[in-house]
């Protein structure tokens, strides 16, 4: 089967990178013909491994049996589909020198590229990565460009949340301090951005300064209902907190009805115990999460309910939904967890035990937060510190 030298040595790269192991001598060769047979049930003689990675002379064809062999080690059906990826490879490689001859930008051809693949983590980070230079640049015109490029991830937004996440808190602080108004605009009608970086990185304690700003863009501009909810939910937050109980009424009863995400859900749900109470007996129907939603429903009930001093609901809704006992799966929801643990350690000093209270903190004071985490629990250690001093 005819293959190119190129492909040869970017397929040598494939096996040395699976097997963990480079190929220097006929002993590696033996041992790599015995790691194939062990992974795929099938042989590859080592002198054919030899000529494959040039320790003898060899100017002939390899057999495509031998080829389909080395793809399944290194996890493809057959050669033919390694070899198509490669070839896409070798296309893209000559369509940015075609477009860098011509002087033509390369960002957004590349991330479509990237994106059309594969939704990968490394494909929308390095999207985050041009994004922020451009950023710097203020190239607005390619900004808005690598956002649309992302378009396809925004589709899938609720299968990627754990991207979206990483993203966001990659690249929407910078945006959050942009002023350029016409600006936010165009992001806001042009691009996933409302829901790529708006809505995936929420600090909370900053709703007065510039984020809360490009909130209030939002619900101006955008017609969506999830938009609004999500709108109206923070700026009914950021009134409570202010003490504007009658602004905050007014921004929850303009949340449209619907289905929500879960930190959504768990938000309207503390807003709405908050301002118009709860029956008693209905106070664990009302905060009920999705099942397995739990820890991003607390989420925004946890900071909420250590404001406003309801330490004896926290600590029933913390061991009646048991999430200090939850497995995390990423740094984002060890965020949360951890964050409970830290009003744990609040409900410990309402409870008199200060000792305790202070032990709990002391084992958290090394926690690295998200930064739209810091603010809500630098809020809940200022409540809790502030009753040591009680």
């Amino acid at each position: 089967m005819y293959i190119t030298q190129a492909n040869i040595h970017t397929c040598r790269n494939e096996i040395t990178k699976t097997w963990g192991r480079s190929i220097q001598t006929q002993q590696d060769c033996v041992a790599l013909a015995q790691a194939i047979l062990e992974k795929t049930n099938k042989k590859v003689a080592s002198h054919t491994l030899r000529r494959f990675f040039g320790l003898v002379a060899f100017d002939g064809q390899f057999r495509k049996s031998t080829l389909d062999t080395l793809a399944n080690f290194v996890g493809y059906p057959s050669s033919d589909e390694l070899l198509d990826r490669l070839k896409n490879e070798e296309d893209l490689v000559e369509l940015l020198m075609r477009l860098q001859v011509h002087n033509i930008a390369i960002d957004e051809y590349y991330i479509n590229r990237l994106i059309e693949r594969d939704i990968s983590m490394e494909a929308v980070m390095m999207a985050g990565h041009l994004i922020n230079i451009r950023l710097e640049q203020n190239d607005q015109e390619r900004i808005i460009r690598l956002f649309q490029a992302l378009e396809p991830l925004n589709k899938g937004r609720h299968k990627y949340y754990a991207i979206i996440s990483v993203f966001a808190h990659y690249v929407a602080p910078k945006f959050h301090e942009l002023q350029d108004k016409a600006f936010i605009n165009r992001l806001m009608l042009e691009t996933p951005f409302i829901n790529l970086a708006l809505s995936f990185y929420v600090p909370i304690m900053e709703l007065n300064g510039a984020y809360g700003n490009h909130v209030e863009t939002m619900l101006n501009i955008s017609t969506n209902e999830e938009h609004q909810r999500f709108g109206h939910s923070l700026l009914a937050t950021r009134a409570l907190l202010n003490g504007n109980r009658q602004l905050a009424i007014e921004h929850f009863n303009k949340i449209p009805n619907g289905t929500y995400f879960s930190i959504l859900e768990g938000r309207i749900a503390v807003l709405d115990y908050l301002l118009h109470g709860v029956n008693e007996k209905e106070i664990g129907k009302h905060f009920t999460p999705p099942v397995n939603q739990e820890i991003f429903f607390f989420k925004p009930v946890t900071p909420l309910l250590v404001a406003f001093g309801k330490h004896e609901l926290l600590e029933h809704l913390i061991h009646e939904n048991k999430l200090l006992e939850i497995t995390s799966q990423h740094w984002m929801e060890e965020s949360v967890k951890k964050q409970t643990e830290l009003a744990m350690a609040w409900i410990l000093a309402k409870h008199g035990k200060i000792t305790e209270s202070k032990a709990a903190l002391e084992a958290l004071k090394d926690t690295t937060f998200p930064n739209d985490y810091q603010g809500t629990s630098q809020l809940i250690i200022a409540a809790t510190e502030a009753l040591f001093q009680a």
